[in-house]
């Protein structure tokens, strides 16, 4: 899944912006969207620590699953997707260009895992208020 952000500029007169200034603004998107998809991935890791999907809390593990939870010494509440933590973990973040920003994951075994996991406990994504958050976040970023 890859986080991105559209963004359109329409000065007035383009030519009264100086080379300089076109060099900034450049920059700046740049760096706002690499903030911003570092962002989106602490989003991600926040919700889910706590047991929280896109769009709701997790629905419970199976009783086949918990029972290898209590055999390892582990809890089954709340569902967090953190057993071994190395699925969330891989999760990375990374600037793909000037527009746009992805999240992913490093290790194939640990996006395996998040492709099942999200298909029965979605997580790899962000609700409307999220979007929100991150729209509102890169304008600041790009304010600085």
């Amino acid at each position: 899944m890859s986080l991105g952000l559209r963004i359109n500029t329409k000065p007035k007169d383009l030519t009264k912006i100086t080379k300089q200034a076109q060099r900034d603004i450049s920059r700046g998107i740049t760096r706002a969207i690499g903030r911003t998809g570092t962002l989106g991935k602490q989003i991600i890791l926040d919700r889910t620590k706590v047991g929280k999907g896109i769009d709701s809390a997790f629905k419970p593990y199976t009783p086949e699953y918990m029972a290898v939870l209590s055999e390892q010494g582990k809890p089954d509440s709340p569902v967090d997707l953190f057993n071994t933590g190395q699925m969330l973990r891989s999760m990375q973040s990374k600037q793909l260009n000037s527009r746009a920003a992805q999240i992913y994951f490093d290790n194939p075994l640990a996006a395996k895992k998040a492709a099942f996991n999200n298909d029965t406990r979605p997580f790899f994504g962000f609700n409307p208020k999220e979007e929100q958050r991150l729209s509102t976040y890169f304008r600041k970023e790009m304010g600085r």
